[in-house]
């Protein structure tokens, strides 16, 4: 039976894009670019602290509990900044004014000053233990077609490191990205379907991009979403990296919020309270060990032991359909180390038969509609396993749970509590910046074109308006309109570079391709080629004489035809182009060889 139909759902979807700049990192003069080179590494342990208002996040100190190490790799492009043992220095001007100039185009109400908050993030992520983050715009709108969708807020803050291993309860990290400045739109919950998510995220990205400090590399922006529908509460999604991803995702997380509304609608008729969430456990492994089942057998090698426990009412709910509520609490398990958990809407499985089932519903006395579980764990973890199954199956009875998700393929996994404001204090190492008229007035006067002219702008230098809206959606704008401007050749050289989607290091690469296309030297055909395999390029320049061989050979090959050409004259022209290109396909541009061809034909018509 379902209790909630798609028209009840009310799905509210917020948006939350980053965007990388480029140039100096947002505290030091470091580049952004580079961090190919380590010179050394450094380990730490992190720990949690109050916030402004004195109290603890409740997510910090569940990343705290897991009792991690962190390793950074110290990069080429990192110093004393980035390893939390200088105080970061006063943002670049020209950082400040590009996250002035994204508020604008959002319509925001600039502030008067940027104050620097400090986020509590101790996942290893930052050095420091926490993220430096400043609002620089408020109260916005984006216009979504005839639909007006909120911007609440538009923030300046600092990239984290970049995960590179995880190994038992150490991760590596490399100080590559960290302080790489980020620009945070963040949208209200003003859309209403996976796909209106995608349209205004893809819409977003081509706007801000127009700034013209954006990083281009695929994973230079990243969207984080929030979603929630009736019955549930705020869910946040990290980590979302492509576009097409959003609505799947999404998609997905829909159907997962709308069986946990169902599942919790179902307990209350089966009534299900508080007592029926607190969970006893009862000791089997010696019993476990004569079952048949190799995960029970060598989990006891590996010294742990084998317990069962009570899940009242919960029969069918765990795994049936789209109820998944086993996923869920194995999930919490997952983040406190415990990998081993099964229950009795799976089994038989796992080596685990029916009399094992009938044993164990014996045991533990269980009713017709109760559920149990099983796990295999140190005996240490008994406190912590316990408090994570009761605190999940409480939330069980309010439908949704706030909790803070990543987006992992096309579903989503719990990763922690939803933050509060508790992990939010002051940045006593950055002044306050102000924000003068005079720079507001200059950022307003040099805002860029919008898209829609920007459009229009690149198809009055031939550019197809499908690939013009492409390159902007890339932002691949900017190079094809400069190698039009040198090159020309606007379809081919538009289609083939939002192809490739090139990065800074490949631009000089396109040049030559394209000069070398301009003076006839390749054909079209042989772009792909030669920009996948660089060396050919070279072989192709220093074999200067190659063009004239292959024009001459091509003039070979029409005065072996000379019979037909005086039989035919011009009609001549098709068969011998033909033969000609299954040879020189490839290696030249089509329209020189059909214009060496019809000069050496009409030579031959007028000797006649």
């Amino acid at each position: 039976m379902r209790y909630l139909t798609d028209a009840q759902t009310n799905v509210k979807i917020g948006l939350e894009i980053h965007f990388q700049l480029k140039g100096e990192k947002l505290f030091c003069k470091c580049t952004t670019e580079g961090g190919d080179q380590k010179f050394g590494s450094f380990w730490r342990k992190l720990r949690a602290v109050s916030g402004e208002a004195s109290m603890v996040d409740k997510a910090a100190v569940q990343e705290m509990s897991k009792e991690r190490e962190f390793h950074y790799d110290i990069t080429d492009n990192s110093c004393l900044v980035e390893f939390d043992e200088e105080p970061p220095h006063i943002p670049s001007e020209e950082n400040i004014n590009a996250s002035i100039k994204a508020a604008l185009l959002l319509n925001c109400k600039i502030v008067d000053a940027i104050d620097f908050m400090r986020k509590i993030v101790i996942d290893g992520s930052n050095t420091s233990g926490f993220q430096r983050t400043a609002i620089v715009g408020i109260n916005g709108y984006f216009q979504h077609g005839n639909k007006r969708i909120g911007i609440s807020t538009v923030c300046l803050e600092e990239e984290a490191s970049r995960k590179i291993d995880e190994r038992e309860n150490k991760i590596f990290y490399s100080l590559d990205r960290l302080g790489i400045p980020l620009i945070e739109v963040s949208t209200s919950p003003d859309i209403s379907s996976p796909q209106e998510a995608k349209e205004v995220a893809r819409n977003l990205g081509m706007l801000i991009r127009r700034i013209g400090k954006i990083q281009r590399d695929v994973d230079s922006i990243r969207q984080d979403l929030n979603i929630s529908i009736n019955g549930g509460n705020r869910v946040e999604i990290k980590g979302v990296q492509s576009l097409s991803a959003i609505e799947v995702v999404l998609e997905n997380e829909i159907k997962r919020q709308k069986s946990l509304v169902e599942i919790s609608q179902i307990l209350k008729q089966r009534g299900f309270n508080q007592g029926d969430y607190k969970i006893e456990f009862l000791d089997i492994t010696y019993e476990a060990g004569k079952w048949n089942s190799n995960i029970i057998r060598k989990s006891i090698e590996q010294g742990n032991k084998i317990f069962i426990f009570r899940l009242p009412k919960l029969k069918g709910l765990l795994k049936n359909g789209n109820y998944r509520l086993g996923r869920e609490l194995a999930d919490r398990l997952r983040v406190i180390g415990i990998g081993g958990m099964m229950h009795s809407d799976e089994l038989p499985a796992y080596g685990i038969t029916e009399n094992n089932i009938v044993w164990i519903r014996q045991i533990l006395n269980l009713k017709e509609d109760d559920a149990f579980g099983i796990i295999t764990m140190p005996e240490s973890k008994l406190s912590s396993v316990r408090n994570s199954i009761e605190e999940r199956l409480e939330q069980a009875l309010e439908g949704v749970p706030a909790e803070t998700r990543a987006a992992v393929g096309d579903e989503t996994r719990f990763m922690r509590p939803l933050p509060g404001s508790s992990r939010m204090y002051p940045e006593t190492d950055v002044p306050l910046i102000t924000i003068s008229d005079e720079q507001l007035e200059r950022n307003i006067k040099d805002l860029p074109k919008s898209v829609e002219e920007r459009i229009l702008e690149l198809e009055s230098l031939g550019i197809p308006k499908q690939e013009a809206m492409v390159s902007l959606d890339l932002g691949t704008d900017e190079i094809i309109e400069g190698i039009v401007k040198k090159y020309g050749n606007p379809t081919v050289s538009s289609s083939f570079i939002n192809k490739v989607k090139p990065k800074e290091k490949d631009l000089e690469r396109l040049e030559i391709l394209f000069r070398m296309l301009s003076q006839g030297k390749i054909p079209k055909e042989a772009l792909d080629e030669l920009y996948q395999n660089p060396e050919k390029i070279q072989e192709r320049i220093a074999s200067g004489d190659e063009t004239v061989a292959m024009e001459n050979r091509i003039r070979e090959i029409v005065r072996s035809r000379k019979n037909l050409i005086l039989e035919r004259g011009d009609n001549a022209f098709k068969p011998i182009m033909g033969e000609v290109m299954k040879e020189m396909r490839g290696k030249l541009d089509g329209q020189i060889i059909s214009k060496i061809v019809r000069e050496e034909i009409d030579k031959i018509i007028h000797e006649k």
